[in-house]
């Protein structure tokens, strides 16, 4: 039996999906809560922590295959949390805020200081389903990145 190129890529990806962990970083219950069902419907398996030092100590305890990890959190803020991770760690990690632009003596975009302190892709809130399934599968190798995802 011969398999065509788009059925052996097809089996390709549907081996190096499964099944993809996912540690969420969020303290927003609903977020969490939202971004869990996604990936779920996509046969990704998530775990969500609410506090940073729980995301930190399940990463230290676990294995995943990407972390996806909110700016503002109170505490310890998700900035530090990423120089962590990158102090101990290559994982692929997505960074998401809602926030664009925050008030201090020089306007900063949170965003580009993830970037530039190592994330693996930036995501803006709020971000649709599909971006969140893209930025997820180019983030774990499994697809290039489309116009949504560079924008």
């Amino acid at each position: 039996m011969e398999f065509s190129p788009q059925q052996i890529t097809y089996e390709i990806r549907k081996l190096a999906k499964a099944p993809k962990r996912i540690l969420v970083i969020d303290d927003d219950a609903s977020v969490g809560a939202a971004i869990e069902a996604i990936l779920g419907r996509h046969q990704y398996q998530t775990l969500l922590a609410s506090r940073a030092s729980d995301g930190i100590q399940a990463l230290r305890k676990s294995q995943f295959d990407l972390v996806m990890l909110d700016i503002f959190m109170p505490g310890l803020n998700g900035l530090d949390v990423l120089d962590r991770i990158r102090h101990d760690s290559s994982i692929p990690v997505i960074v998401m805020s809602g926030f664009r632009l925050r008030s201090t003596a020089q306007p900063m975009d949170y965003l580009v200081m993830a970037s530039e302190r190592g994330a693996t892709l930036c995501m803006r809130k709020p971000f649709s389903a599909t971006e969140l399934i893209d930025a997820v599968e180019w983030a774990t190798g499994l697809q290039r990145p489309s116009e949504r995802l560079l924008r």
